[in-house]
């Protein structure tokens, strides 16, 4: 399989890289939300993210009326936690999506980039033995912002850019498409709330229009 291609050469660089004990914060979360469950006449797309999706999604759904069933899987989790694929399985085993718009890299700073991108490669995995048909899109995790002055990144979007790469990387091997939601926003400090990492109305609303729009043309 073309999954195997890459899995392969990846675990010899790194491996002892996949985490064997989840690495927890103070606060552990996972909000799992179906809309039109019932229904089937047109496709269903889900959105995993973490509180950044879950702030866009909203604006996804309202665009898509018509035209899709939104769905949300947004958690705390990282990739990288050794228990993350038993909550997105779950999920694929009980509907159909027809795509799948994927972003994972603000939460997990316990685990080591090479932690990240094993755990990213065996959702990927997980995903495409799951739910095959269905069109998987990567979305850039966006930056963060110094909370006394939000012209400024924090220095913790230096990982960010790290991992994003490292996805980065990884699409382009399984030819995946990129909804790069850092270079939207990252000219645009006026669309970050006051704590540096969410979106104001404004910035929750450009984020809605560029999701709803990738997954438009990956619609079946």
């Amino acid at each position: 399989m073309k999954l195997l291609t890459i899995l392969i050469p990846l675990c010899f660089l790194v491996p002892f890289a996949v985490a064997e004990e989840p690495v927890r914060e103070r606060i552990e979360w996972i909000d799992v939300w179906v809309t039109d469950a019932d229904k089937t006449a047109l496709p269903r797309v889900l959105l995993v993210g973490d509180s950044i999706a879950r702030g866009y999604f909203g604006g996804v759904e309202q665009q898509l009326a018509g035209k899709a069933y939104c769905a949300r899987l947004t958690t705390s989790k990282c990739v990288a936690d050794p228990t993350f694929n038993d909550d997105l399985k779950s999920l694929l085993k009980q509907y159909k999506f027809s795509v799948i718009h994927f972003n994972n890299g603000l939460h997990g700073w316990g685990y080591s980039e090479d932690q990240y991108r094993a755990g990213l490669l065996n959702t990927v995995d997980a995903v495409q033995q799951q739910a095959g048909d269905a069109r998987l899109i990567w979305a850039t995790t966006t930056p963060v912002r110094e909370t006394t002055d939000l012209q400024r990144f924090a220095e913790r979007t230096a990982r960010v850019k790290v991992r994003n790469q490292l996805a980065a990387e990884i699409a382009k091997a399984q030819h995946l498409p990129t909804d790069d939601l850092f270079e939207l926003v990252q000219g645009r400090a006026e669309w970050t709330s006051g704590d540096g990492v969410h979106f104001n109305g404004d910035g929750n609303e450009a984020l809605a229009r560029q999701v709803a729009t990738i997954v438009l043309e990956n619609l079946p």
